[in-house]
């Protein structure tokens, strides 16, 4: 061995193999958590469904329908792992079925699924989407100048690093995710008890507790815990008696129709219970006609007994926290970091906004002495804008560049009244601002009224 050889390898750090693997592992892992699977406490989004919405946000699909396949290739500009990962993410936040989304944040034109076979999706060149109403009232884009910012992978444009919403969505749709080391299950509630607990928690300091929930699923949630301790949420079969017939209309939590057909074959091949035959009517959501043995009519318990099977899932809230922490929380935890947060946003929101009526106040306070000084007239023996500009500045304008620009047709009286008007306005909001940013009392008052006004239109009771 040379010399220069002996002298290179004497550069490299002396660490042992197993520490080098544990580390690079324990790094993988978290990037797999941080940047594919496990959602955002603030927004409930993973990144590739944040960027989905940003991209839909920043195009025409804000507002009318786009083909999927059009902006998946918008949202690639933002995530980096392949258009059918986004194809595939932005199909499943479109459908609108029990056990896949609560309150879509993607409207779709076209064949997404159903609870019959949620995988039975059309091609992206088929189905269209947009932006869902839901998602513009829950107020991620009502004020993207207050959220943070990072360069997108390539650096050429910004992207959110989360949108702040009203509520906190993570809590909202059924979320799963599986990374390296860790898994996420989150289940779906409903919104109206989702605001009542913060609504509660804003009130009394103690959120109230909230329970999982499925829009049009008619079978049981049942939460229970296990030997570890863990909570487990179970959903069972679902049944409806109608003209004096027996059906069956909902199924465990994945449970598809081949599934449920292939499991009542089996009940009625054992021959040791009242079912004799069924007559599938299901048409995008289950609807299987339950023939029982002549001369029985199984009660509401025997039905039970007999349709044993559940779905189990263990519950397990992890999220990436605000701070940029994996941590696992329980609902009204949540719930209760959650409505901070949002509190620091919205002082951040109306500090911006009182800036923005005080710029207003003292702009309009300047362009009156202007017009009331006769700058205009002060013009004809200036040479070059750049020395009137310095003469407004010697004068103690702040704003001399806008007034220097100021057309003639403006120097009036009538112009001085617009502005006494619209500094009297700009005064009533900055006041107002500047009282929610600074009256606790008096933001809890604004948080209630919109959680109010959201409740109302999304989930009145």
């Amino acid at each position: 061995m040379s010399f220069g050889t002996m002298k290179n390898e004497e550069q490299y750090p002396k660490r042992p193999f197993e520490d080098q693997v544990n580390d690079d592992q324990r790094k993988y892992s978290r990037y797999v958590c941080d940047s594919r699977a496990i959602p955002q406490e603030i927004d409930g989004l993973k990144p590739v469904q944040r960027r989905i919405l940003w991209a839909m946000w920043n195009s025409d699909a804000r507002n009318r329908h786009t083909k999927t396949v059009k902006v998946a290739g918008l949202a690639m500009g933002y995530h980096p792992h392949g258009d059918r990962s986004i194809q595939d993410a932005l199909s499943q936040m479109a459908q609108d079925f029990a056990f896949a989304n609560n309150y879509p944040l993607v409207h779709g034109e076209g064949t997404f699924g159903d609870v019959l076979d949620p995988n039975a999706i059309a091609s992206p060149r088929y189905t269209e989407v947009k932006l869902s109403d839901f998602a513009k009232d829950l107020g991620f884009f009502e004020s993207l100048p207050d959220i943070d910012y990072v360069k997108n992978y390539d650096e050429t444009e910004d992207e959110p690093i989360h949108f702040v919403g009203k509520v906190p969505v993570v809590l909202l749709n059924n979320i799963q995710g599986i990374a390296t080391g860790f898994r996420c299950f989150i289940p779906a509630h409903k919104l109206s008890d989702v605001i009542e607990s913060q609504v509660t928690y804003l009130k009394t300091g103690k959120p109230k507790k909230i329970t999982p929930w499925y829009k049009g699923y008619g079978g049981e949630v049942k939460l229970s815990k296990n030997d570890n301790g863990n909570t487990v949420m179970s959903t069972t079969f679902g049944f409806k008696k109608e003209d004096g017939k027996l059906y069956l209309v909902d199924s465990p939590m994945n449970w598809n129709r081949e599934k449920v057909v292939n499991y009542l074959d089996d009940l009625i091949e054992r021959k040791d219970n009242w079912l004799k035959d069924y007559v599938d009517h299901s048409s995008q959501t289950f609807k299987i006609e339950l023939i029982a043995k002549k001369g029985e009519e199984p009660s509401e318990k025997e039905i039970k007994e007999l349709f044993t099977k559940e779905n189990n899932e263990v519950l397990t809230i992890n999220v990436i926290t605000h701070e940029g922490k994996l941590r696992n929380f329980g609902p009204e935890e949540i719930i209760k970091r959650f409505c901070d947060f949002r509190k620091t946003h919205l002082i951040r929101r109306f500090k911006r906004l009182a800036g923005l009526e005080k710029e207003k106040i003292d702009r309009n306070s300047e362009l009156i002495r202007f017009i009331k000084e006769r700058w205009n007239e002060k013009v004809t023996g200036i040479k070059s804008k750049k020395e009137f500009e310095d003469k407004l500045k010697a004068a103690k304008f702040v704003y001399f560049e806008w007034l220097s620009s100021i057309p003639v047709y403006r120097m009036t009286l009538e112009e001085v009244r617009k502005c006494e008007d619209a500094i009297v306005e700009a005064k009533t909001k900055y006041t107002e601002y500047t009282t929610l940013q600074k009256d606790d009392k008096k933001l809890t008052g604004f948080m209630t009224d919109e959680l109010d006004e959201l409740k109302k239109k999304w989930d009145p009771k």
